[in-house]
């Protein structure tokens, strides 16, 4: 522990110490009190708000949180908050994440492949929430098809489906109960709060497991109890009846828990459901077994979480990422005072594009050499990729290129190639590329042609 100079000198962007000039207040002196603004500054205290029983941050600001923010209300006579927890990393391959080693995970092309409820749910599912996480697309994927897709998504299609053949779409009315189906009911109930008491502890990773768990016990008791099996006698409808009352019940309660981490899917279940409200409108305190009413409508049914090919979805996510960090630049639009074509003719025909003309100071900035592929394999998992270590006369570099659906591996041993040589490092399907082999592109499909030398070239030589 130190004395802290909450003023400096050595900046002209911060608030200026009234007759202190030329010290402003060091940032973190006047950002924190933004908490307090951000709930009603003064008046915090009766409207509720303050101290906060939790605050959430970063591992890596701990120590404003946890030694300056408390002291700086200390010195103010105000109460600090009750409770601060610091939240880890999330890591690739077991290196945090980060723009200059290019291995950053972008959330857009992920939620436009699998939704954002699939990624919330991993990433609160598979990392322990306060420790740092491993990300993979590879695992990411797993766990949407195994827990979303086949489990959560197929319990609530099928369970829908059943109801609409043998009950026309109406929650049936349970009948004689079995131990069965009481040690169901008995397993779900404990799990309401075994999940609450997690969700409290910020332990969100087991409340989900327990929940999941739930859903294994429904599908295990459906493969067991086979409705889909049992005739139309009167004592087989009633059989039915009670087993598919007692999943749509389990299935109920566990769309209320879940809701917090899928709050879009859990709302489409609870639509189909037929459930009146919202799930967000569950007291989860009284959420108890037993209170689905029967003879509901169920509403209409919804895709929920439609399983997908692990291999492609990862090259079309792996793809948009591309597309958002290296983005096709859109060409100049026309001067304001441009004449209109001339004719219908001219005006149906649009005008071939022109590329954006750039200085030699731009071109200069693109190293390209020969360099001379001496290692070529496939990507387990990526069909188009290959990986490829390449002699570029400094150094050997590992390249990953897509190209794996055109050229065979062995055919491309000693081939000299162009490789563009300063691109900044990044990850295809969990390899690191290091440069860029320079092909041409032909054809309506775009087939990838590798540039040559019709001359002898020495390894290394730049390209200008």
């Amino acid at each position: 522990m130190k004395d802290l100079s909450i003023t400096r000198t050595t900046i002209r962007w911060g608030i200026p110490v009234p007759g202190e000039e030329p010290h402003v207040f060091y940032v973190w002196f006047d950002a924190l009190t933004a908490y307090l603004s951000a709930v009603g500054g003064p008046d915090w205290e009766k409207r509720g708000y303050w101290p906060a029983d939790l605050h959430l941050v970063g591992k890596d600001i701990i120590r404003f949180h946890t030694v300056y923010w408390p002291a700086f209300l200390m010195a103010a006579m105000l109460p600090i908050p009750k409770q601060v927890w610091a939240h880890g990393w999330f890591l690739m391959d077991a290196t945090k994440m980060s723009k200059s080693k290019g291995n950053v995970v972008l959330p857009r092309p992920i939620v436009n492949m699998l939704g954002m409820d699939a990624l919330r749910y991993f990433l609160l599912r598979e990392v322990v929430f306060g420790q740092d996480g491993n990300f993979s697309y590879d695992t990411l994927v797993t766990r949407y098809n195994s827990d979303l897709a086949n489990g959560l998504g197929n319990l609530a299609s099928r369970t829908a489906a059943l109801i609409e053949k043998n009950f026309g779409g109406k929650i049936p009315k349970p009948d004689a109960r079995k131990p069965q189906d009481d040690a169901l009911a008995k397993e779900t109930q404990a799990a309401i709060g075994e999940v609450l008491e997690n969700f409290d502890k910020l332990s969100f990773a087991h409340a989900l497991e327990v929940i999941w768990s739930v859903i294994a016990l429904a599908d295990k008791y459906l493969t067991s109890e086979q409705p889909w099996a049992l005739g139309h006698s009167e004592a087989e409808q009633a059989r039915k009846a009670t087993v598919l009352w007692t999943t749509t019940e389990l299935l109920r309660i566990v769309t209320a828990l879940v809701y917090p981490v899928l709050p879009d899917s859990a709302t489409k279940v609870w639509s189909l459901l037929g459930q009146p409200g919202a799930p967000s409108d569950v007291e989860l305190d009284g959420l108890r077994w037993g209170q689905l009413i029967p003879v509901t409508q169920l509403g209409k049914s919804q895709s929920l979480f439609p399983r997908v090919d692990k291999t492609e979805a990862i090259e079309r996510i792996e793809s948009m990422a591309n597309e958002e960090l290296n983005p096709t630049p859109a060409p100049p639009a026309p001067p304001a005072n441009a004449p209109a074509a001339a004719g219908a003719s001219a005006a149906a025909a649009p005008a071939p594009a022109t590329p954006e003309r750039i200085g030699i100071e731009d071109f200069a900035k693109v190293e390209m050499r020969v360099g001379q592929i001496k290692t070529a394999e496939r990507i387990v998992g990526a069909d188009k990729l290959l990986k490829l270590t390449v002699d570029i006369g400094s150094e050997i570099r590992q390249i990953c290129a897509g190209i794996a659906q055109y050229y065979e591996p062995e055919s491309l041993v000693g081939r000299k190639v162009a490789v563009v040589v300063n691109l900044a490092p990044r990850k295809l399907r969990g390899v690191e590329s290091n440069g860029m082999i320079v092909a041409a592109s032909v054809g309506p499909e775009g087939r990838p042609v590798l540039t040559g030398f019709h001359e002898e070239v020495e390894v290394g030589a730049r390209l200008k």
